[in-house]
């Protein structure tokens, strides 16, 4: 459903859900759809263009936006249908699991991070979950540790 407050990620996932293949083609976005878009969704992905872009272009480790989203999906799917867990608790364990992905991926290119591994008291894994959450959340996912100060393993 399309409004003025309506996000990149939000307006992406409208156009997905309204049936419309959205992707890019050397730097720009192209569209498919089986029938005429809504003038109001349309109008929510031309005015976020470039945020929907940095969301479906791949990162230097390879992912896109659109990756993350459903590598956290995935996972979350998993922990509440097949695990049982409430749905809160599937996303913070979700979360968690893309979190490790992405130290692993950050590593793997060269990107320094805060390392639960080598340095595993609560401040500094707070510092490395608040950069997993920093690099994650640009990108669509929704980190359940944003706002909180006492995240420890």
């Amino acid at each position: 459903m399309a409004n003025a407050t309506m996000s990149a990620l939000e307006a992406l996932v409208a156009a997905r859900h309204a049936g419309i293949d959205i992707g890019t083609e050397g730097g720009d976005l192209v569209m498919g759809a089986p029938a005429p878009p809504r003038a109001e969704l349309l109008e929510q992905l031309r005015q976020h263009k470039t945020a929907i872009g940095k969301l479906l272009r791949p990162r230097a480790d390879g992912w896109s936006g659109e990756d993350w989203q459903a590598f956290f999906n995935e996972r979350a799917a998993i922990a509440e249908f097949d695990g049982g867990l409430p749905r809160p608790q599937a996303e913070a364990q979700a979360f968690s699991g893309c979190a490790a992905e992405w130290l692993n991926r950050a590593r793997a290119i060269g990107v320094e991070a805060h390392s639960p591994e080598l340095q595993p008291c609560p401040k500094c894994w707070l510092a490395w979950q608040k950069q997993a959450a920093a690099a994650i959340g640009a990108m669509g996912v929704p980190s359940p540790i944003e706002s909180r100060d006492d995240a420890a393993p």
